[in-house]
């Protein structure tokens, strides 16, 4: 019972924060960020992006905290990751990394 409150509880604050550091869905879509993987993983191909999973395994080196969030955005003329970090203390922060050469790989 508890572990599914807890599990209930981060779902809404994962929600929270996704909406805090990407804005309402409407905006997300000006952005040009797809919430959808199985729209966005073509595009991860055809572009030559890295994938997620790589994505993820570099900020798990590069950054203290837990991977919380995955998004891919079209800013400007490259894309990007938009990544949601839940830090040791419990803080979420978010990063915006390059797709192409994440963390500079």
């Amino acid at each position: 019972m508890l572990t599914a409150l807890r599990r209930a509880v981060c779902l809404i604050l994962v929600a929270a924060v996704s909406g805090a550091v990407t804005g309402s869905p409407a905006a997300r879509a000006d952005e040009g960020c797809i919430a959808d993987w199985s729209q966005a993983a073509p595009i991860v191909k055809a572009e030559g992006l890295a994938s997620v999973e790589r994505v993820t395994e570099l900020a798990r080196a590069a950054v203290k905290g837990e991977i919380v969030k995955v998004t891919l955005c079209k800013q400007a003329d490259r894309w990007v990751y938009l990544l949601v970090v839940r830090e040791p203390a419990g803080r979420h922060k978010s990063l915006t990394v390059d797709a192409k050469a994440p963390f500079g790989r």
